[in-house]
């Protein structure tokens, strides 16, 4: 600590003879310097005489220079001369009471460095207010840092037996002086810890109040034969702390005497509960966890050793080891292990687990016999079964194919002839209701020859007898063509048909059957669109693929009806569908056409907002396929 620090300190003093009484240097021998004090206040009064004095051999000359005062030049330059050794002696004065003042202050620095190098402070204790005056490393003697800053707040850091206060009354009762007493501050890492308390009172000077300064310091050895044990001691006290086992010894009362950072971890308790002395119910209170390590309930003759597992609530597992000593005592050691049990206890069941997969396997090995041999039956089966449900495929279609052959003849004769009856080619009927008649049959027919021409294709598809003859179609004609072929149901059903998308897009395809598609399509939505609804035909790229999507806004399919669709004289029914007719092979047929092209049909609908379904074709490039024909 400068002399600057100590005056930055110290500047409530506002005399030499207060600075004196804040700075009680009479308990040290090394600072004991009155006489040097009072010399120091000679110089001070010299120096205002020399002042004084070089003032007054000044003054004549300057009179004498302003023409008031004449003077011969021996008297002016006598003048000068007393001035000049006036103000030298005042500089000499003014500098030998600096190194008077400098010195006791350097001294006293060096003594608090000292102080605080031996682990001790320096304490000025204010006796009728309480006040206290910490000068060195005082945070490192309490917790956190918290240095009292009177004695209220230092009481609780005091041990109970050490009456401090009574000992200064009656140290001022006695008028003793010099005293030396031995005090105890908690520690919260190592218990009670003994200082040395050393100083004087001082009485003051009638101006101060009485007060106490002095120096803390660690408590020295009791007897320098000692000093080997009490080192030993220390240096285990840091082993057993150091100990990655939780270490605990406990008296024959049941109190605690000692334990380890790893037991107050493990146990959750704060340092500054587990304190020589504590009893065990009052730190098992204080603690998160049950206390396995706790005292016998039992007295056990000295020199049993006892080995236990126990598992803590958190799943820590400790052995605990517990021996007793010819005290009474108990030394509790518990060694974590957790590792070790859970390695065990995985083991166990990892030979549990092989034991059941062993007897699984065999299990799994008789059923996989059985099952061989049955799927050699059904395998056999199933080639028999396979081979009749081809025959009967063919049989079915070759059937179909006769038989919409031979009905094609006849409906065409109905309808030809009822259409001539309808226009009256040849004369009039006669009779209004004939006409009625002939335009029922001549609807019927051409419905009955749409299913027939619809079961022909669908079995000429299953039998791989459709040849496609690809070719570069534009989108926009065929759109244009096939909404001109459903625009007059669309128009008696009141549904406005769209069209939208890039109409410019070509895509290579077999042109009548993408117009089989695109019909087959449009006619199923708007025959399921209701009156006023929208059905919108457009065309877009993605992703390397030509896309013709078809949106309605019609009565839609619910999602677990959708994978129905398009399975051969499929349907789905509703309250919103019943009364439209139909064999169900429509959609059949689309998806299969879309799939001899390489693509497919998407359908994605809601039910009560309408359903889009998309045909899906290979972008061909046909810079490339003129490339190959090349």
């Amino acid at each position: 600590m400068s002399l600057n620090a100590l005056r930055e300190t110290f500047t409530h003093s506002r005399s030499s003879t207060r600075l004196a009484a804040l700075f009680p240097y009479e308990w040290n021998a090394g600072l004991k310097d009155k006489p040097g004090t009072l010399l120091s206040m000679r110089a001070k009064h010299a120096e205002r005489i020399a002042l004084a004095l070089g003032l007054a051999a000044l003054l004549p000359s300057a009179l004498s220079g302003l023409g008031y005062l004449p003077l011969g030049a021996a008297a002016s330059v006598l003048c000068q001369a007393i001035a000049a050794f006036a103000l030298f002696f005042a500089f000499a004065a003014v500098r030998a009471t600096t190194a008077k003042m400098a010195g006791p202050a350097e001294s006293y620095s060096i003594q608090s460095e000292a102080v605080a190098a031996a682990g001790g402070t320096i304490l000025r204790w204010q006796l009728l207010d309480g006040q206290l005056t910490w000068i060195g490393n005082a945070a490192a003697l309490f917790p956190e840092g918290c240095v009292p800053a009177n004695f209220r707040d230092l009481r609780p850091y005091l041990h109970p037996d050490d009456s401090l206060y009574n000992s200064i009354s009656d140290a001022l009762k006695t008028h003793a002086r010099r005293i030396c007493w031995k005090i105890r501050l908690k520690d919260p890492e190592n218990g009670w810890q003994a200082f040395d308390l050393r100083g004087e009172i001082a009485n003051g000077n009638g101006t101060l109040a009485p007060y106490f300064c002095g120096i803390l310091l660690p408590a020295e050895t009791a007897a320098a034969e000692a000093l080997g044990e009490r080192t030993g001691a220390a240096r285990l006290r840091v082993v057993i702390e150091s100990l990655p086992m939780s270490f605990a010894v406990w008296d024959n009362q049941n109190r605690l005497q000692l334990c380890n950072r790893k037991f107050r971890q493990l146990y959750r308790i704060a340092p500054g509960a587990a304190l020589p002395d504590t009893p065990f119910e009052e730190l098992q209170a204080q603690a998160k966890d049950l206390i396995a390590q706790g005292p016998a309930s039992a007295s056990s003759a000295p020199g049993r050793f006892q080995l236990r597992d126990k598992e803590l609530a958190d799943g820590t597992w400790l052995q605990i080891c517990e021996y007793w000593t010819g005290d009474g005592s108990m030394v509790s050691v518990g060694t974590d292990m957790t590792v070790p049990k859970l390695s065990e206890q995985r083991l166990l069941e990892r030979e549990k687990e092989m034991r059941t997969t062993v007897e699984g396997y065999e299990q799994s090995r008789r059923q996989l016999e059985i099952q061989t041999r049955q799927l050699r039956e059904l395998a056999e089966s199933y080639n028999d079964e396979k081979t009749r449900a081809e025959a009967a495929n063919r049989a079915k279609s070759e059937f179909l194919a006769n038989v919409s052959h031979e009905l094609r003849t006849p409906l065409n004769a109905i309808i030809g002839f009822s259409e001539m009856m309808r226009d009256e080619v040849l004369g009039p009927i006669g009779n209004k209701k004939y006409e009625g008649y002939a335009n029922d049959i001549n609807a019927s027919g051409r419905y009955l020859l749409e299913m027939i021409n619809d079961i022909l294709d669908m079995s000429k598809i299953e039998a791989g007898r459709v040849t496609l003859a690809p070719e570069w179609v534009a989108l926009g004609p065929l759109f244009a063509e096939c909404l001109r072929i459903v625009h007059l149901g669309a128009a008696k059903r009141s549904v406005q048909l769209l069209q939208g998308g890039n109409t410019q897009v070509s895509v290579l395809a077999d042109k009548r059957a993408l117009k089989q598609i695109l019909i087959n399509l449009l006619s199923n939505a708007v025959k399921f669109t209701l009156p006023g609804g929208k059905v919108l035909l457009r065309a877009y790229r993605y992703r390397g693929s030509v896309r013709i999507a078809i949106a309605d806004t019609g009565v839609g399919i619910a999602k677990h009806d959708i994978d129905r669709l398009g399975r051969p004289f499929e349907q789905v029914q509703n309250q919103l569908t019943k009364g439209h007719k139909g064999t169900g092979l429509g959609l059949a047929i689309s998806r299969s056409l879309a799939e001899l092209h390489g693509g497919k049909l998407d359908i994605k609908s809601k039910a009560g907002e309408g359903t889009t379904v998309t045909c899906i074709l290979p972008a061909h490039d046909d810079k490339a396929l003129s490339r190959e024909a090349a």
